[in-house]
């Protein structure tokens, strides 16, 4: 049995692919909690219509800036090593 040899150091473009990557999979918890914690600890500023543009544009936000994130990884990089 031979183990293929892992490189120590991926390549910069690599590196910043899969941060980007990482970044996209925890933005939806950051943009929930960013949405709900100030409802849930200052509940007087928030009315109904308030709370409902509050959640509208927060997910509004989430959906674009996930939208960025996926158009910066762009597709698949020859010094990727998966």
């Amino acid at each position: 049995m031979r183990f293929r040899a892992r490189r120590l150091f991926l390549g910069r473009r690599a590196y910043r692919r899969r941060r980007m990557i990482d970044a996209t999979r925890i933005l939806p918890v950051v943009f929930a909690l960013l949405v709900l914690i100030p409802p849930i600890w200052r509940p007087g500023l928030f009315s109904f219509a308030t709370g409902t543009i509050w959640v509208a544009v927060g997910w509004m936000a989430t959906i674009l800036v996930t939208a960025a994130l996926h158009h910066a990884i762009g597709g698949t990089d020859e010094d990727d090593d998966s």
